[in-house]
């Protein structure tokens, strides 16, 4: 419920839709320091989204670091955050993409979808009811 809350609020403050609590599009690229993994930036990049002081509000959080085969400058991670405390979001789904150059990963694509509640079934690009 929280974040339903703070999306109405940007939408009502009249913030577009790219500076809503959904959007983390205005952040990229985002790079990473020489040495990080990819999962160590992407963790930086989120942490805002993990939690607050400490405290976590989903039954599970999931990572799935995926490359091609001998192209290792290349990477997908994507964290999943399930059973969420929320009436009506059952969890969220941030897919990262990443690229390595100079000894430095840095994030060059992110997307959040949504499995909700009620209504519609799967993973979704729009908000749940």
């Amino acid at each position: 419920m929280k974040t339903l809350v703070l999306c109405a609020a940007a939408v009502l403050a009249g913030i577009p839709a790219a500076a809503s609590a959904y959007s983390d599009e205005a952040r990229l690229p985002f790079a990473g320091q020489p040495g990080e993994l990819p999962l160590e930036v992407v963790l930086r990049f989120a942490k805002n989204r993990l939690g607050e002081d400490g405290q976590f509000e989903y039954r599970s959080l999931k990572v799935i670091q995926t490359s091609q085969p001998e192209a290792f400058d290349k990477a997908s991670i994507a964290l999943l955050r399930e059973g969420l405390m929320d009436d009506s979001v059952k969890g969220t789904r941030q897919r990262f993409k990443l690229s390595r150059e100079n000894d430095v990963w840095t994030i060059r694509a992110v997307k959040e979808d949504f499995s909700c509640w009620r209504g519609r079934k799967g993973w979704g690009v729009k908000l749940c009811p």
